[in-house]
């Protein structure tokens, strides 16, 4: 094994380009740099303009509000604006333009100065348009490896996905493999992408025209009269025409990227896209000061930093466990098929472990941080632990008598999905219940009609919330039934590191202690308000955070 690798000392004095800082694992990476690492040179943070808003201002608004900061905070209360402004700067661009949207002068001095670049930003979303995850996640890696190639000296970490493998099964190594596609066919990534974007222009092109027009004009007039509204007021018969317009030219965008994924092997335009941007990264390799792939498996909660149970936004683990708590208690799921989950702090102790590497010149071209090599937690196991979760939440704080008598009894089980309590199942019974109440007989008393169709809507309520978890349910059969994934994570482990507060070692997860005593809190204070149209819990500091005023920048020194 090589020497020890220190990630203070690598770290000090270098400067460091990070894009996606406002997001899940981006954040957590940067402030535990901040926290753990103050002799880093610079990290400049790549953040695009939000309504005219500058990424001085976004970054204000982000560590004024984000729970994530609340560490620093703690340890620096006033000094703390003092603190970021000698480490961050700010920088405003965007990953989908040319140059990635740089001012010419601030693109040349990040040329100049940065050593490593961390591509954390991305679109997560397992289904969106395909043009914004093509935008996103290939063309936005494309800007950053011409950022690369364009620099003196900066490496380049890639942060990607473990399940860029597709629906290939068993053993997944950390191996790179250029224009992979999971079915085994011939794929070229270039062809790939021009294709694609042709077909984009073919499906707006047919969302043009007269036909077309008067087709969403006639759907505008019929929802402005079962609404009771005016069907001559123009500008609301244009507004609704317009918005009708947008969503069938997205539902076709996402619709024709599925269709790309399905059919060479991929279960989402996620990953579909995430393997394009490895197949290009890998095409241009040798053009590269350095470089290396970070692929997670499925990010969840944090173990213990920025403390134990922080989560943000909607993760893969979080509408599941979300359902189980419901009534819907049977999750498709197969026995013994890994569900890799890995927390967000480890993930970022990772990135922080390869960036190190990559500055050290020593670094593996591909690693990958999950579970199910060494400590697998599995489908059913992560099923049952939900159960037991919930159970103890629902007894001693169920909100009716119901949750704490009966949902806090009920078991949570994995199941074949054409199981008898499927989701299926229970709406085609909610269904013919609701036809049965409507189809009463016309003599019986109008008391006995009005609640029968109370109930039937009751029924028709029943059955779309089942239909949006089946949907939901579709998007996470590939990784809970129908493929079995194990990914083999060894290159962490051939480094050897100092400071104990970055070593990744998956043997010291307890599935249980986690799960119930950290993870299942976390996902219910800050994941499952988002999933009730509620809005987590506000964090405010104890002491406001405002930058000082922006001076002029002195040159700086290169350090190495």
């Amino acid at each position: 094994m090589a020497k020890p690798l220190s990630i203070r000392r690598t770290f000090a004095g270098r400067h460091v380009l990070l894009t996606g800082a406002s997001g899940f694992l981006g954040k957590v990476w940067l402030v535990m740099m901040l926290d753990f690492v103050p002799e880093i040179g610079r990290i400049y943070v790549l953040l695009r303009k939000k309504a005219l808003q500058p990424a001085r201002e976004r970054f204000e608004k982000i560590v004024s509000s984000s729970p994530a900061f609340a560490p620093l905070h703690e340890r620096f209360g006033a000094d703390l604006a003092r603190h970021i402004s000698e480490r961050v700067e700010f920088v405003d661009g965007d990953l989908a333009a040319p140059d990635l949207g740089l001012d010419p002068e601030v693109a040349k001095q990040l040329e100049r100065e940065v050593d490593l670049v961390i591509h954390c930003a991305g679109l997560v979303d397992f289904d969106p348009d395909v043009r914004d995850a093509l935008t996103t996640n290939v063309d936005g890696t494309e800007h950053i490896a011409n950022f690369c190639e364009r620099s003196d000296h900066a490496a380049l970490l890639h942060i990607s996905t473990c399940y860029v493998s597709g629906t290939r099964n068993g053993e997944i190594g950390e191996e790179l493999l250029a224009d992979y596609a999971p079915d085994g066919h011939p794929f070229d990534t270039e062809l790939e992408r021009r294709d694609a974007r042709a077909t984009i222009e073919r499906i707006l092109a047919e969302h043009e025209g007269d036909e077309k027009d008067n087709e969403f004009r006639k759907q505008a007039l019929r929802q402005i009269r079962d609404r009771g509204l005016n069907p001559n007021n123009a500008m609301l018969v244009r507004n609704i025409k317009r918005r009708l317009k947008r969503q069938a030219i997205k539902n076709a965008m996402i619709e024709e990227g599925q269709r790309r994924a399905y059919k060479r092997g991929w279960p989402n335009i996620y990953t579909y896209s995430k393997s394009m941007a490895e197949s290009l990264l890998i095409a241009r390799r040798d053009r590269l000061k350095g470089m290396s792939i970070l692929r997670p498996a499925i990010v969840e909660s944090s173990m213990s930093y920025p403390f134990p149970g922080w989560n943000q936004g909607f993760n893969t683990s979080g509408p599941l466990s979300y359902v189980l708590g419901t009534w819907f208690r049977h999750l498709p799921a197969r026995n013994n098929n890994p569900f890799d989950v890995i927390p967000v702090d480890y993930v970022a102790r990772a990135m922080s472990i390869a960036g190190a590497a990559l500055l050290e010149g020593c670094a593996a071209p591909v690693y990958q941080c999950g579970t199910s090599d060494i400590n697998r937690l599995t489908v059913e196991r992560a099923c049952e632990l939900t159960a037991l979760a919930h159970r103890r939440h629902l007894r001693d704080r169920g909100s009716t008598p119901v949750e704490r008598v009966l949902l806090s009894r009920w078991d949570a089980v994995a199941s074949d999905p054409e199981h008898i309590m499927s989701t299926e199942n229970i709406s085609s019974v909610a269904e013919g219940f609701g036809k049965l109440l409507r189809g009463l007989p016309k003599r019986w008393p109008s008391g006995i009609h009005r609640g029968a169709e109370r109930w039937a809507k009751k029924a028709d309520n029943v059955v779309d919330k089942l239909n949006t978890i089946d949907r939901m349910l579709t998007l996470y059969l590939p990784f809970i039934y129908e493929n079995h994934f194990v990914f083999h994570c060894k290159a962490l482990r051939q480094h050897e590191i100092e400071e104990p507060e970055f070593v990744v070692d998956t043997l010291d997860i307890d599935w249980r202690i986690y799960w119930i005593q950290i993870h299942m809190p976390g996902l219910r204070k800050w994941c499952y308000p988002l999933f009730e149209g509620k809005t987590p819990e506000k964090y405010v500091p104890k002491i406001p955070f405002k930058l000082p005023e922006a001076e002029s920048p002195a040159p700086r020194g290169e350090a190495r």
